[in-house]
């Protein structure tokens, strides 16, 4: 018998019994290895499917714990923070030219949107930062000639706004228009148009109730006039005070 190399595919001088034989042990060989792929394969998958899935389990409960956790509170001064203001007040009329003209006092609702221009700054007592809040009001007069009142302003605040304070001060002046229906002559020269200027300032507290609601409070002297677009043009001075409500969002 000659043999040239060992492998399968060398030459051989075999019988046909032998020559079988030898074949048959190549041919399970080859089935061996095809079958020990088939299994590094699966395995191979199966770990990468378990794996996959871990992952997407994982990440299915750590979204659930984000949607049911609840939210950071906000902070209500933050720049671009806005709230919704509704505030009522009573206004007394003092005549400042002595001139004996009929008081004229009014009650106002006034509802408010304002927005915060920057965050606050930290200078120590006055420590706070500005608002812009647009206001309309109506209210009626129930002392002296006239029925209603209505119109609209433009405020600009200033908070005092000091860490962790659940009071929190402020400062404001605004200016607009208002319609009356106070007649010149019942008013003797207070009004003398149906559309005048509004001037206001003011100062007010919060009291934060908690990260959206609070309680405010404001002493308010407010001007009506029509800066002598027309004569007579008196004017009405009046001192007086709002309480409302504030929500931040």
């Amino acid at each position: 018998m000659q043999v040239e190399g060992s492998s399968c595919s060398s030459a051989l001088t075999l019988s046909e019994f032998e020559a079988n034989a030898f074949a048959g042990a190549c041919l399970t060989r080859s089935r061996g290895s095809r079958f020990v792929a088939r299994l590094l394969k699966t395995c191979f998958l199966s770990w990468l499917f378990v794996l996959l899935g871990a992952v997407s389990v994982r990440a299915g409960i750590e979204q659930s714990m984000m949607a049911t956790a609840p939210p950071a509170p906000s902070n209500r001064f933050a720049f671009g923070a806005k709230e919704v203001e509704n505030m009522m007040g009573a206004f007394f009329f003092f005549d400042t030219t002595q001139n004996q003209r009929p008081s004229i006092d009014f009650a106002l609702d006034s509802l408010r949107l304002g927005i915060m221009l920057n965050d606050p700054w930290d200078i120590g007592p006055l420590s706070g930062n500005f608002e812009a809040l647009g206001e309309v009001f109506v209210g009626g007069v129930f002392t002296g000639p006239g029925n209603v009142l209505a119109g609209a302003t433009l405020v600009f605040r200033y908070n005092f706004v000091q860490p962790k304070a659940r009071v929190v001060p402020y400062m404001q002046i605004g200016a607009g228009g208002v319609y009356t229906d106070i007649p010149e002559d019942e008013s003797r020269g207070l009004i003398s148009l149906p559309v005048e200027f509004n001037l206001q300032a003011g100062v007010g507290t919060r009291f934060l109730i908690n990260d959206h609601w609070s309680v405010n409070l404001e002493g308010v002297y407010r001007h009506i006039s029509n800066a002598e677009i027309h004569k007579p043009n008196f004017g009405i001075d009046s001192v007086g005070g709002n309480l409302g409500f504030g929500f931040s969002f």
